[in-house]
């Protein structure tokens, strides 16, 4: 599955690179790159990454768990808010301003503690 996932993550990311810089050419194909690629990364690549992280945190602590949880539920609520201001589809700031509230209040705070409990043991 780490195949997989880290072939998919690099295709996207090549993919996403590879529009960008077909838009700043005006080359043609460039959107369609960049919005595939970061479909496949949002929707294919984060939820992979992060059942990976949890498949290898199942017999650690709560924190550790509700942190990987609350860092793919933020980032695949940004990533689709992201989606939906390029396709100027209504919603995208509210979409944008919970993932970011989730991401400031929920992932950061669980990753500041883990990493504060490892500092001291």
């Amino acid at each position: 599955m780490k195949k997989v996932m880290y072939s998919i993550g690099l295709l996207s990311a090549m993919a996403m690179s590879i529009g960008w810089l077909f838009r700043i050419l005006h080359m043609p194909g460039g959107f369609e790159l960049i919005n595939y690629g970061f479909l496949a990364f949002s929707l294919l690549f984060v939820p992979m990454l992060a059942i990976n992280q949890y498949k290898e945190s199942i017999h650690k602590a709560l924190p550790d768990k509700l942190r990987i949880i609350l860092g793919l539920l933020s980032g695949i609520i940004t990533c689709a808010a992201v989606l939906c201001k390029i396709f100027h589809y209504p919603g995208a700031d509210i979409l944008l301003l919970t993932g970011g509230l989730i991401f400031v209040f929920g992932f950061l705070p669980f990753l500041f503690f883990t990493m504060y409990k490892k500092s001291i043991s």
